[in-house]
């Protein structure tokens, strides 16, 4: 059964509308378009997930993997998307809501016709309700099965259903911890792309802990492969404890040496000066956690 299990309070803690946006723009900056997340349609803060501007300059699939923009190969001069997590679906409410935000950027932007409009949901789960509403009519086009598909009811939209994909954004946006994999493997194997994102895997992975999602790529691995320098810092309060033999001594050692990981992981990730490993040991665990939620508040900051 499909149902909209979205919150206003889970929303607030977990938006996954705008760390899919922020992941996804290097891709389409990189063919030259410019991109706007979460794009504010009204005085009353309705928000559309992406607007991408594709600025009338030819695309070029070139020198990039063409697998990242399928069901994105024709992009237009203006494209709007909306995106639903595996917590939604996109039924009915949901493309009438997109209807709007497709009138209200036309009126925003001064925009005649919506000829050079292209709309576009991306959504992890199969449409299946929506879809069955126009079956029979010729209106529900598939492009690739269980993949890509066109809405023809009044302005077009295409359809992609991440569910299954490998994509090495898109995929990580799945509850399903097999595809998460899939994905990573994929992202790894892209400098560039990783290097443009790796970022935001820090909050992705905040996000599935508040889900209670069990990840199988967890904040430490993130931090051993791309940032190797600080992950002695995780373990060292382990090994502090251990020595001195006591539960407290390994519970509070352990505490230290994390929380001194995270925040050099997180002065780098803000381009700050890097606090060096000693001075940082010598704090308590108490200065340490205040040192840390400082800088998570930053880089929230940053993110909002």
């Amino acid at each position: 059964m499909e149902n909209n299990i979205e919150t206003n309070s889970h929303e607030e803690r977990v938006n996954w509308h705008r760390l899919l946006g922020l992941m996804i723009t290097p891709l389409f900056e990189k063919l030259g378009c410019e991109v706007t997340v979460e794009f504010d349609l009204s005085l009353k803060k309705q928000l559309l997930d992406v607007v991408v501007v594709y600025k009338k300059l030819p695309l070029f699939f070139d020198d990039v993997n063409p697998d990242y923009y399928e069901g994105f190969e024709n992009l237009n001069e203006h494209n709007l998307i909306s995106f639903k997590s595996f917590h939604e679906v996109f039924n009915m409410d949901a493309l009438e809501e997109f209807y709007g935000h497709f009138t209200n950027y036309k009126k925003i932007k001064n925009l005649k016709s919506g000829d050079n409009i292209n709309l576009y949901a991306v959504t992890n789960h199969f449409p299946e309700t929506l879809f069955n509403r126009f079956k029979g009519t010729g209106l529900i086009e598939c492009i690739v099965k269980n993949k890509i598909y066109d809405c023809k009811v009044l302005t077009p939209v295409r359809f992609i259903i991440t569910k299954d994909s490998n994509h090495p954004v898109l995929g990580l946006f799945s509850n399903n911890t097999e595809q998460i994999m899939k994905s990573r493997e994929r992202l790894q194997k892209d400098v560039w792309l990783l290097k443009n994102i790796s970022g935001y895997l820090y909050k992705l992975y905040d996000y599935y802990g508040l889900e209670g999602v069990e990840m199988p790529y967890t904040k430490e691995m993130f931090v051993k492969e791309y940032y190797p320098e600080y992950y002695g810092q995780f373990l060292l309060g382990e090994q502090k404890g251990r020595k001195e033999g006591r539960l407290e001594g390994r519970l509070e050692g352990r505490k230290e040496g994390e929380l001194s990981g995270k925040i050099q992981l997180l002065q780098q990730i803000l381009k700050q000066p890097v606090s060096p490993k000693e001075e940082l040991l010598s704090k308590d665990v108490n200065e340490l956690q205040n040192i840390y939620n400082h800088l998570e508040k930053m880089w929230q900051q940053i993110e909002n």
